[in-house]
């Protein structure tokens, strides 16, 4: 058997964030160092650190020397979450746990990049403590009541009262917490209104015209400087050819242009 050894190695660091008040940790991935301009790198709902958009995401980004940490918020760890104890002011309230993390550990600038759930979580954010913000294809509280999606639930998911969840056998199979349903007042809208950090909004332009009247409304209510971007030919996970290529370019183009404005 040939072995090849010649690919580069690139420095990460496994890290195991506290959560305050309790014996949980958020695991992640730090790529690069804390004395660049630092990107936290958020999952959408059941995802992870290592899902594909983030963990290329964070190899583009150390090629323009901006660090990355890429997070999990559940798992299967001794000390990790489990999925159904899960929610969006949850979701907000690890973000700020990692900016503080890594503030603690000498970064001194901070973008909060989320995709899909964590792109919504994101303006929940009680803190608000990093520099800049990017929400890829991010999730909106109005999209809870659009008519397909209340349909989708009935139809595909049923409630098991010992898990608190909804769970759906249909295809891969899906375990949505109740929580993430029912604890989410007042809502994207509300929220991004009291939203003060500099923010790129990108929509993927086959995500459909919902999704992309959601990243408007991010746009247009968010309090700070915003910027709205659709990515074209690209599905919610930016998985077609040049797709993520683009969604990291206009997003570290943007990253570098708030970073030196300090």
């Amino acid at each position: 058997m040939e072995y090849y050894d010649s690919f580069p190695r690139q420095k990460e660091v496994g890290v195991k964030i506290p959560i305050p008040r309790s014996s949980l940790e958020i695991n992640g991935v730090l790529r690069g160092d804390y004395s660049h301009s630092l990107a936290i790198l958020a999952p959408g709902l059941g995802g992870w650190m290592h899902d594909l958009i983030l963990f290329n995401a964070s190899r583009f980004f150390d090629e323009q020397n901006i660090a990355t940490l890429r997070v999990s918020f559940y798992g299967d760890g001794d000390k990790q979450r489990n999925i159904g104890d899960f929610d969006v002011k949850t979701n907000a309230a690890d973000i700020d746990t990692i900016v503080n993390y890594a503030k603690q550990k000498g970064s001194d600038w901070v973008c909060v990049i989320g995709h899909s759930y964590s792109g919504m979580a994101i303006v929940y954010s009680k803190k608000q403590a990093f520099d800049a913000a990017v929400l890829w294809d991010a999730s909106h509280t109005d999209g809870y009541n659009e008519p397909q999606a209340k349909q989708n639930l009935d139809k595909d998911f049923s409630y098991i009262p010992e898990l608190d969840s909804y769970v759906s056998a249909r295809g891969p199979g899906y375990v949505l917490s109740r929580k993430v349903f029912e604890n989410y007042a007042p809502g994207s809208n509300a929220m991004a209104r009291n939203f003060k950090i500099p923010t790129l909004v990108i929509n993927a332009s086959q995500s459909g015209n919902v999704m992309r009247q959601f990243g408007e409304d991010y746009a247009n209510s968010i309090d700070a400087e915003t910027k709205h971007v659709a990515i074209p030919g690209a599905s919610h996970p930016f998985t077609e050819d040049g797709a993520m290529e683009q969604l990291y370019k206009v997003t570290t183009d943007w990253i570098k242009s708030q970073s030196n404005k300090r």
